[in-house]
């Protein structure tokens, strides 16, 4: 796991968890404003992005591709939508998903090869990096106060990480061809979730949602991290807003007949959300 992450993440329950002891009434149903039963939250996120694959196959030496030097690296623009169900009172069901898409075009600095696809010196090589990420988890209270709330749990990731390159490559000095290669690589794979919140006010709190998953399940291995924090402030009764930052690493090797294919993947940046609850 990230050690950043980490521990950002373990103080930060244990801020919130302190925070709930110094409550004088520890057992009273939390009456803050996150305590709606249905909410769902729409957001974007603006974020950097440092990335590297591979796709080794036989009869090719194997080498790993640095996107950032093929100018993906820039923030872009990544979605996410999630939902809470509270079925009781201690229980609660959270179903999210987060998108990502980044692209960049270069001319290519030494010979490549990805997936049994060469491409050589001087190509005018574009290169296009997708991340779908699924959630469904089951979150029980293990402490609540007036004011504060945390939850732990577990559940399925399912990630559909994809990566594709194109490029002119030239054969002689009369003519070229365009080549291309891509792959795709869907793992699903159990998880550990914390999540907190804290009402300072009826209107106004924070939350943080932090998960770590070992991807080590039959062909596949690596692990994901990831955190978002975010303040949130109730508009009304049912709207609220908030403003947060998101980190995501993901390292997956999926071991293949003629090859492996990995994912290594940071992503970071800030987040904007919407929610409507009730």
């Amino acid at each position: 796991m990230n050690t950043y992450l980490a521990g950002v993440t373990a103080l930060a329950l244990i801020v919130f968890a302190a925070t709930a002891q110094a409550q004088s009434d520890a057992g009273s149903e939390s009456t803050g404003l996150f305590n709606k039963k249905h909410m769902l939250s729409v957001g974007m996120t603006r974020q950097s992005t440092n990335s590297s694959v591979s796709a080794t196959s036989e009869g090719f030496d194997p080498v790993v591709i640095d996107l950032n030097g093929l100018d993906i690296g820039e923030r872009d623009y990544s979605y996410f939508v999630d939902y809470r169900y509270r079925l009781k009172p201690k229980w609660s069901i959270f179903a999210g998903t987060f998108q990502f898409l980044g692209s960049g075009k270069k001319f290519t600095e030494r010979d490549l090869n990805y997936d049994g696809v060469e491409f050589t010196t001087g190509s005018d090589l574009r290169s296009e990096l997708n991340i779908d990420i699924y959630i469904l988890d089951v979150l029980y209270t293990v402490h609540r106060s007036e004011n504060v709330e945390v939850m732990l749990g577990g559940g399925v990731h399912a990630f559909d990480l994809g990566v594709g390159f194109s490029g002119s490559v030239r054969i002689n000095d009369q003519s070229s061809e365009v080549r291309r290669a891509s792959s795709t690589l869907l793992a699903p794979v159990p998880n550990l979730r914390a999540a907190a919140t804290w009402s300072l006010t009826d209107s106004f709190g924070f939350s943080l949602v932090a998960g770590w998953l070992s991807a080590d399940v039959d062909e596949y291995s690596g692990d994901f991290s990831y955190g978002h924090l975010r303040a949130h402030y109730q508009i009304s009764d049912r709207f609220g807003a908030s403003l947060g930052y998101q980190i995501t690493d993901i390292d997956i090797t999926q071991a293949r007949s003629r090859g492996e294919l990995s994912f290594n993947t940071e992503l970071d940046g800030p987040s904007l959300t919407a929610t409507y609850s009730f």
